[in-house]
């Protein structure tokens, strides 16, 4: 087998997965030169953001660090965001790099592969919504959480010193929305353990909005249902079947003219590809800017690169494009993972079959539901309480066991619950 150069742009679910796997078979055997590229140097799971959003979790303990997770397994890490991509040359291009004081850290850099994966993943979509860029905090990427974190610390400070209200606004009732909802409540209750002594339950405001006519509108009606029943026990306002035209300093405006005020303003609707992905004009980009994929992953007219996770459009015998979901980003991974292995070898490579194995959506402490194992035909399987609670954790030990492997995950999961044992139950700082 000869040495490949494989680059991986992107770090999340499937990217770090994917260069995880790679790395334990091929660079630590120095079989292949595994590179993995990413703007942040922390890893952390896509699903838990909203988590790390409010301050339940802290990133120095529940995030992977690239460089040293790649020195364990195989692989080498590089800071950096795609640019361009010359698939002729077999080369990509990363930006520049700035500090905050935007003086050049890192001059744009050219990068040779043989083979390369783009798992960037998505980004939230406006939808062209007027103002929503301006005002709206995108939840869907590291930087963008704790950007919420430090927007909700200030609220929560001057709402102690000034006994008025905090309004938060969130467009979109998925399983972002409705899960940021219910820890916004828990926090809310939470605080007045750590000297906010002047906030309570009643002085938060959570609008979510949503233009179909029940939350988490991709599940079956018996788990909206229930998570609806949650919210509304808390005191979570749902506007839906309510479509937002325009966005303001003030709040979010309805079609029928109505302002729902926020102070804090979250845009989780929807999902596209990287804007960067506009510019990589060699690759087949559909209009969501996404880059078409065959059913083995590989981008169309283009047998030398790959992609998987939210940023690919990969259409499953049904007609349906493979849901924007961490588990179809998973398994993705694991089945070019087995392929590039085959491609390695000269073998032929096996297209991709996606496997829907329910959804779960945590609702804070207060509950959570879900159904399992979606794709038998006797049908869903619903779940809630301590039990869609412990399926939803499994998840994650899954998600780590992907990365780590099975006994270092749960070593790995034991030190993260004994440091948070430890440590304040809110991050506020």
């Amino acid at each position: 087998m000869t040495s490949k150069r494989i680059v991986i742009v992107g770090g999340g679910a499937g990217g770090l997965a994917l260069a995880a796997k790679l790395g334990r078979s091929l660079g630590l055997k120095g079989e292949a030169d595994i590179c993995l590229i990413d703007r942040n140097p922390i890893h952390i799971w896509k699903p838990k953001l909203h988590e790390l959003a409010v301050g339940v979790i802290d990133q120095s303990v529940e995030g992977v660090f690239y460089r040293d997770h790649g020195l364990k397994n195989g692989y080498r890490y590089q800071r950096g965001e795609l640019e361009q991509c010359d698939p002729d040359a077999k080369t990509i291009q990363l930006a520049a790099m700035y500090n905050e004081q935007n003086e050049l850290l890192l001059p744009p850099r050219t990068l040779q592969y043989d083979l390369l994966v783009l798992a960037v993943g998505g980004i939230s979509n406006s939808f062209n919504t007027p103002g929503a860029e301006k005002h709206c905090i995108f939840l869907d990427s590291l930087n963008s959480a704790e950007l919420f974190h430090r927007r909700l610390l200030d609220g929560l400070m001057l709402l102690n010193d000034s006994h008025q209200r905090l309004s938060i606004g969130i467009v979109g009732a998925g399983a972002t929305g409705v899960e940021l909802s219910a820890e916004l409540h828990h926090v809310i209750e939470s605080v007045r353990e750590y000297g906010y002594q002047n906030i309570s339950k009643h002085h938060l405001d959570i609008h979510l909005i949503e233009a179909a006519p029940k939350i988490l509108p991709q599940l079956p009606d018996k788990v909206s249902g229930r998570a609806q029943a949650v919210l509304d026990r808390i005191g979570v306002r749902l506007h839906l079947g309510v479509q937002v035209k325009e966005v303001t300093h003030s709040g979010f405006v309805t079609q029928d003219g109505t302002l729902i005020k926020a102070d804090l303003k979250v845009w989780a609707a929807g999902i596209k590809g990287p804007k960067v992905f506009a510019d990589l004009t060699k690759l087949p980009i559909n209009g969501r800017n996404q880059v078409e994929v065959d059913a083995c992953m590989r981008v169309k007219g283009h047998n030398d690169i790959y992609a998987i996770g939210d940023c690919a459009s990969l259409i499953m015998d049904n007609g349906q494009p493979v849901p924007p979901r961490a588990q179809a980003a998973s398994q993705m991974a694991a089945t070019l993972y087995q392929n590039i292995l085959t491609r390695l070898k000269d073998g032929a490579e096996k297209p991709f079959h996606y496997r829907d194995y329910g959804s779960l959506v945590s609702l804070s402490r207060f509950s959570a539901v879900g159904n399992l194992m979606g794709n038998l035909r006797s049908g869903d399987f619903f779940i809630e309480g301590h039990i869609a609670r412990f399926m939803y954790n499994s998840l994650y030990q899954r998600h780590l066991a992907s990365l780590f492997g099975w006994f270092s995950a749960l070593v790995y999961r034991l030190a993260q619950k004994l440091l948070r044992w430890q440590r304040p139950k809110l991050k506020l700082h």
